[in-house]
């Protein structure tokens, strides 16, 4: 058996489109893709922050204070418009599609008179909000807060009370919030989700390649019948090449982990991302062993499901065929344990994916309760193992290594 692996092995290794798939992608491209979409997004929210931003403003005379805050911000240019006080919403919308200006300020007629008598005056902001992107609301709001807290003053005085008085009539009670979570269950939480669903990702992918060639593979080259005269039984053959599917499977999350590891390391001490250090500081090397233990019955699964599709099917393009369906029905158990609500318990651990991917994101947030770690490795080693017995049943069946 083992030299039957040793030699399917050294195939693989020998195949580029193996070494592209296992190696290549896990260690350089998908950090690489990774630091290159953070760093795109971080030039994109900057590029917005320091975008010149030309707007028009309705009723100017109602609040000039307004008009000359948004004029003193930096980037922020106060273009003319033909009739502007006439245009309707519609317009002022058309306009700012047709990218004759980013933003339109109606004000208020009454604006300045009911400031002056201590009451709020609403300001419409007219803005495309559709992209990830955009800091228009947030640029303008920063400049209207300084003339928020202008005015703030100016009433206090008017109306002779303080500013603790003014927060006892405004908000008689206020909720102070005190987040019991520590620094690593925060982290934990907000990237646990995003974690489990790409290294089972890479798993099923890194074991695809090497399940098809395997089976289906060995038809088309005619080397299966073959492989069959040896010595060797049935059950051996089997065994073999899972053992070579689940150590590629296996070996593409590892390297992809210690590629991460690594590229962090060197942006951690290169140069000196913060996030990354925060990152390292919450997630220990127990922890990253631990995640391994965990996704090994994964990478037997996917070995035992995409080697039984391999062997049914009667070309590679059949094969091709079933991998996408497997694909999708192992995403969605994955999709469960990000959905909001769903939480490791006596139910959820006996869900097969789901279970894995809520204890990843349990050992990343440092609240790990190893019983039930416990009954999810054994409940997911166990249903890989029955679906290592179906493979071995389908592979001593005739009928299916040589359909017509």
């Amino acid at each position: 058996m083992w030299e039957i692996y040793k030699k399917e092995f050294l195939e693989l290794v020998r195949d580029k489109r193996t070494l592209i798939f296992t190696v290549l992608l896990p260690t350089l491209i998908m950090p690489a893709i990774f630091g290159g979409v953070a760093f795109v997004m971080d030039k994109m929210n900057k590029k917005a922050q320091q975008e010149e931003l030309t707007f028009i403003v309705q009723n100017q005379e109602a609040m000039p204070a307004v008009v000359e805050a948004l004029k003193k911000q930096e980037n922020f240019k106060l273009v003319s418009v033909d009739n502007i006080n006439e245009l309707s919403s519609e317009e002022i919308k058309q306009n700012i599609k047709d990218k004759a200006f980013k933003f339109a300020l109606v004000l208020p007629v009454e604006g300045q008179a009911l400031l002056k008598q201590g009451q709020q005056a609403e300001i419409e902001l007219h803005f495309n909000n559709a992209s990830l992107t955009n800091k228009i609301y947030q640029r303008v709001k920063s400049a209207i807060d300084d003339l928020n807290e202008t005015q703030q003053k100016s009433l206090l005085a008017k109306f002779n009370l303080d500013e603790e008085t003014l927060k006892g009539l405004t908000r008689p009670i206020s909720i102070k919030r005190v987040n019991t979570a520590d620094k690593r269950e925060d982290t934990g939480e907000k990237i646990g989700w995003l974690l489990p669903y790409a290294l089972m990702i890479l798993i099923l992918t890194g074991a695809m390649y090497p399940a098809l060639d395997m089976g289906v593979g060995e038809k088309e080259r005619g080397t299966l019948e073959t492989l069959l005269l040896t010595p060797v039984s049935r059950t051996k053959i089997v065994f073999a090449k899972f053992f070579v599917i689940f150590t590629t499977g296996f070996l593409t999350v590892f390297l992809t982990l210690a590629s991460l590891v690594i590229w962090s390391l060197v942006a951690l001490n290169v140069f000196a991302v913060e996030a990354i250090k925060k990152l390292t500081e919450v997630i220990a090397f127990t922890d990253v062993l631990l995640v391994f233990t965990m996704l090994a019955p994964v990478a037997a699964i996917f070995a035992s499901l995409l080697l039984c599709a391999s062997i049914y099917a009667k070309n590679f393009k059949e094969a091709q065929n079933y991998m996408s369906p497997i694909m999708m029905f192992s995403i969605i158990p994955i999709v469960f344990s990000i959905l909001p609500g769903v939480q490791l318990n006596s139910t959820w651990a006996w869900v097969p994916l789901t279970n894995v991917s809520l204890a990843i994101k349990e050992i990343v947030k440092g609240t790990v309760d190893y019983g039930m770690m416990g009954i999810i490795f054994l409940s997911t080693t166990i249903l890989a193992g029955v679906l290592l017995y179906f493979c071995n049943l389908w592979f001593n069946r005739e009928a299916v290594l040589f359909r017509s």
